[in-house]
């Protein structure tokens, strides 16, 4: 069992890698937009990360939740409470509240609820980074 709960683990990082994703993609392609697309497959390739990342944005983000709580279900049946899992998590629901927030009720990418998504999102891998790396210096 615990190396299914590792194993989801790792999806929760592959897919909010997924969604980080959509605001790399978006500075790649405004500062090198233009080279990217002179390029013989430039263009195509990134057409098709665009479409995977940026237009399915949400989905990538609610795919994070889904193993969120698989994970959550299945270490905490197996070890119990780990607090620094619970900020992370905390950290993660936060984020999918401002991006559902964003995406349903303002409908605007400007302002403070952006910036703060952006920001969330940096301390969401500081958050996960200690939730990996604290068990292991303890």
């Amino acid at each position: 069992m615990s190396e299914i709960g590792g194993f989801l683990g790792w999806l929760i990082i592959i897919a909010y890698v997924g969604t980080i994703l959509n605001y790399i993609l978006k500075v790649v392609n405004k500062k090198y937009g233009k080279n990217i697309s002179s390029r013989p497959n430039g263009k195509k390739l990134m057409s098709v990360l665009m479409k995977v990342f940026i237009r399915q944005h949400r989905y990538w983000g609610f795919a994070t939740v889904l193993f969120l709580l698989l994970h959550f279900l299945l270490q905490f049946n197996q070890f119990g409470i780990s607090i620094t899992g619970v900020i992370a998590a905390a950290i993660l629901i936060l984020q999918v509240c401002l991006g559902m927030y964003g995406a349903y009720l303002h409908k605007k990418r400007t302002g403070a609820w952006f910036w703060t998504h952006r920001v969330i999102a940096i301390l969401l891998i500081l958050g996960v980074a200690i939730h990996l790396l604290l068990p292991a210096l303890i």
